[in-house]
């Protein structure tokens, strides 16, 4: 027994007799079932936690629908008398599909009553909703607590609310949009591939600009030959391989490799590694010269064609930037290619499923 529960029998809110609860201010008894029990030790919480008055909360408060009428549990009125929170109780014993009803049935009677909050409780769980009524109906979301009495009314408990109803927006939009597409195994694949590459690939630009590029620069090479792509091209073969090989088991079936011990086929796994890095960096460099078509023509010190896409790799862009701001001329071609990476890995391993399979 609860210390609620306790404090209302001391104070004589509630008398219990052998097989009977009574309700002293509302002057009202039922039978002590399990379901009874619950009600009584939600109806002590509104009194002694919410500090609602015992003249707002109503017991079996009746409800016309249609041509019969249903009892809610418990209503609390407010200060007008006017439905303020329906409270739906359950015994402790139910399960989920029962609690997922009793939410339903809730629901039903705020569509007669127009309350601003739902309670649905089995004592062991319990939750909580703001309704709210529109033009284009009801809409509901799910709060943490029900706000205590003349809480509601104060400017920091409508900023509460207010942060609730946002986090109930996106919240219903994942779970109309995102959650059913979620359980889809190859966007599950896809989710995981993206975040695999997009690390490496930041990985690798940030390793190119804080060692590689400044040994280039030291070694002479962009005054000759080479440029930043080629300097690029590195990391981007290096993040690559890298997210193929953290990926090897998601692409590569067990299936394509014939080898018994654990050793060998680790072996073999590795060299289908670097066959799939090679695949996939074909359609990569393609998809780059369609967005960074280095003229190599512009040299190692142009200045004025700096600021035109087609100079990206040269040094003058490159000299552009802050020093903390250089991961950038490896970055952005990164993010370009993220998609390419992602995509051809996956269409890859769906190609070695199917070779792995008539082979």
């Amino acid at each position: 027994m609860s210390n609620y529960l306790l404090q209302a029998q001391k104070e004589g809110a509630i008398r219990f007799y052998k097989n009977e609860i009574f309700y002293s201010a509302s002057n009202v008894g039922f039978p002590l079932t399990p379901e009874e029990q619950v009600r009584a030790e939600i109806y002590v919480k509104i009194l002694y936690h919410y500090r609602y008055p015992a003249e707002r909360i109503a017991f079996e408060y009746p409800v016309k629908m249609g041509s019969s009428y249903k009892r809610v549990d418990i209503l609390i009125l407010d200060e007008f008398q006017k439905p303020f929170c329906i409270v739906e109780c359950k015994k402790s014993s139910i399960g989920e599909s029962t609690f997922e009803e009793a939410i339903e049935q809730a629901f039903s009677y705020d569509n007669h009553l127009y309350a601003p909050y739902i309670w649905v409780t089995s004592g062991k769980r319990e939750i909580f909703f703001k309704s709210e009524h529109s033009s284009q109906g009801r809409r509901r979301y799910e709060l943490n607590d029900l706000p205590k009495f003349g809480f509601s009314q104060q400017l920091w408990y409508k900023i509460y609310e207010a942060g609730q109803n946002i986090w109930g927006f996106f919240k219903d939009i994942y779970t109309e949009f995102f959650a059913p597409t979620l359980r889809k195994r190859w966007f599950a694949r896809l989710l995981l591939f993206l975040v695999v590459f997009a690390l490496c690939n930041w990985l690798a630009s940030w390793a190119n600009i804080a060692w590689l590029t400044p040994y280039a620069m030291e070694q002479k090479w962009l005054q000759k030959s080479w440029t930043f792509e080629h300097l690029f091209y590195i990391s981007a073969s290096i993040s690559t391989l890298a997210g193929i090989w953290i990926l090897r088991h998601s692409i590569i079936p067990d299936d394509l490799l014939s080898a018994s011990k654990a050793q060998e086929k680790a072996k073999q796994r590795n060299n289908w590694v670097l066959i799939v890095t090679i695949l996939v960096l074909i359609p990569v460099y393609f998809w780059l010269k369609l967005f960074f078509n280095y003229d190599t023509k512009y040299c190692y010190g142009c200045q004025p064609c700096a600021t035109e896409w087609r100079c990206w790799w040269s040094f003058a862009h490159f000299r552009l930037y802050t020093r903390p701001e250089r991961i950038w001329e490896y970055l952005t071609p990164s993010w370009v290619i993220l998609g390419v990476q992602t995509i051809s890995s996956l269409l890859v391993s769906e190609i070695l499923k199917w070779y792995a399979a008539i082979r």
